[in-house]
């Protein structure tokens, strides 16, 4: 039943995916308990069809039932309710309702920080984006500096991605009237594009663009 309704909805046949995504829960729940690994995997599958169709509501719905499994067997600060709660934060930026994406992103993040590892880079990013939004600027550089800290771990500090959180990193700067200290980042920015891009490439001119905004509204 579940196969056929992957099936479906890879078609975008959402409504009969979502019946047989039904179907299959009930099964699963008789056969296998409540808060067995294969019913929330059909949880996800629903919340996923519900989100397709705009149906957000209903699929907060069924991403807190996952929740609450997942707390209930493994706890509260375990990795799995942070993925869960992270994308209940996604669906709340898709209903414009950035308050509650960014307390479940938070939420998502601080048990996250009780693992070993580095925390989800696209979370964080989430979060940045949300608090610069909202104009919490200094929240907002505080998550890009650990951005840029984890892409160097992984990656190295000359690649691309880093380049472009240094961006965000430096316009957290010129929001909170910081300007003189957005230009380090902006210029190491663009010395990392150098190394990668054809010189008459879009970020390249955009990196030298954005340094001369600084330097200008400096001399003014």
């Amino acid at each position: 039943v579940n196969n056929l309704a992957n099936i479906h909805f890879s078609l975008g046949n959402l409504s009969e995916a979502m019946e047989l995504y039904q179907e299959a829960l009930e099964i699963k729940k008789s056969c296998l308990g409540e808060d067995s690994d294969d019913v929330v995997n059909t949880l996800k599958n629903i919340a996923q069809v519900m989100v397709t169709a705009g149906k957000e509501q209903d699929a907060l719905q069924a991403y807190q039932s996952i929740v609450n499994i997942r707390q209930g067997r493994y706890g509260e600060n375990h990795m799995s309710v942070a993925e869960t709660l992270a994308s209940m934060g996604d669906v709340y930026i898709k209903l414009g309702e950035l308050d509650k994406a960014m307390t479940y992103f938070e939420q998502s993040i601080k048990i996250q920080k009780t693992q070993d590892g580095p925390c989800d880079e696209r979370i964080l990013e989430n979060l940045g984006s949300i608090y610069g939004k909202l104009g919490q600027w200094q929240k907002a550089e505080s998550i890009f500096k650990e951005i840029v800290q984890i892409k160097r771990l992984e990656h190295g500090d000359d690649y691309l991605a880093v380049a472009r959180t240094l961006d965000l990193l430096a316009v957290s700067y010129i929001e909170q009237e910081r300007s003189s200290e957005s230009i380090e980042h902006l210029q190491e920015a663009l010395r990392i594009r150098k190394a990668f891009l054809d010189a008459d490439d879009g970020e390249i001119l955009a990196s030298l663009n954005k340094l001369a905004f600084v330097y200008k509204s400096l001399d003014d």
